[in-house]
């Protein structure tokens, strides 16, 4: 399956980037990106500007059949360097796929 099908299936109206999908027989692991463009701090609401790092989270999902579901999806962290701003740093969400804290997706 094409990653742009695979998208539209398992990610449909949401910014993420299929990289690859690993098949076994109790799991199936989606690797994904985030492509949504930079907003605001979640804070002082200024733009994003800098970039910290990248790191992955590990959202489970409801079963397939048999198998369980696991999505790992790279998000972007952010610094913020205003002196005001109460959060240094802050990391990316999915809009209808990831939360704050949560560890399943949002859909």
């Amino acid at each position: 399956m094409a990653s742009k099908t695979v998208e539209a299936v398992l990610f449909p109206g949401i910014d993420v980037r299929v990289e690859r999908v690993s098949d076994s027989s109790d799991v199936l692991v989606v690797d994904a990106v985030s492509t949504a463009r930079p907003g605001r701090y979640p804070d002082c609401r200024k733009q994003v500007r800098r970039r910290h790092s990248t790191y992955q989270r590990a959202l489970e999902e409801r079963p397939l059949g048999s198998r369980r579901v696991v999505v790992r999806l790279r998000v972007r962290r952010y610094f913020c360097d205003r002196k005001s701003c109460s959060r240094k740093t802050f990391v990316e969400q999915v809009p209808g796929l990831s939360e704050r804290h949560r560890r399943s997706s949002t859909g």
